[in-house]
């Protein structure tokens, strides 16, 4: 287990800045929050389903799209963690002027 834990630590290394790999993170934040929003916004077909108001025949297309924002969550989830194991370009300090 040590080793395993040892080697998720390690950094990759990348040609992106570290600016550059923020901004792919808080894009897949962004895509998280709406997904997320999205899935809250349609709670209301589980519980409808629950209590027999409903039906899952009646609601089937919602429930497909449902899945896909957990897909699309899961895989945001998955990208920020491949983003944050990579170690960013060495930022290249500006010159001094003698």
């Amino acid at each position: 287990m040590r080793k395993i834990k040892q080697q998720l630590s390690l950094k990759i290394k990348t040609n992106m800045k570290k600016y550059e790999i923020d901004a792919l993170i808080n894009e897949q934040q962004t895509i998280i929050l709406d997904r997320e929003g999205k899935l809250s916004s349609t709670d209301y077909i589980a519980a409808k389903i629950a209590e027999g108001k409903a039906t899952k025949t009646e609601y089937a297309d919602k429930i497909a799209e449902r899945q896909q924002w957990r897909d699309d969550i899961n895989a945001a989830k998955d990208e920020i963690e491949r983003l944050e194991s990579l170690e960013p370009d060495p930022e290249e300090k500006p010159e001094m002027e003698s």
